[in-house]
């Protein structure tokens, strides 16, 4: 995944590196969007999210701290606070 200001890039490759999909889509909103009440024991910062839309389905793209992995949560208590309807 690879974001540039307002957009993003997923790029799917196989174990050789080749690119088998590739798929653009928009982000909303300020980066990075902060939780109010983040969990305890997080890092100082994170998670930190992005709201995304690929295709017309939106999604939210979680950042638990500073790596190269991202999640995709599904606590409606974190698609609410951030005001998207599942």
């Amino acid at each position: 995944m690879d974001y540039y200001l307002d957009r993003v890039t997923f790029t799917l490759s196989n174990v050789k590196g080749s690119t088998i999909s590739k798929l653009k889509g928009t982000t909303k909103g300020d980066y990075p969007i902060k939780l109010k009440h983040p969990p305890l024991g997080s890092p100082e910062g994170y998670p930190s999210y992005q709201i995304i839309t690929v295709n017309g389905i939106t999604d939210i793209i979680e950042h638990r701290r500073q790596e190269p992995v991202f999640y995709i949560p599904d606590d409606p208590s974190v698609w609410s606070e951030l005001g998207i309807r599942q």
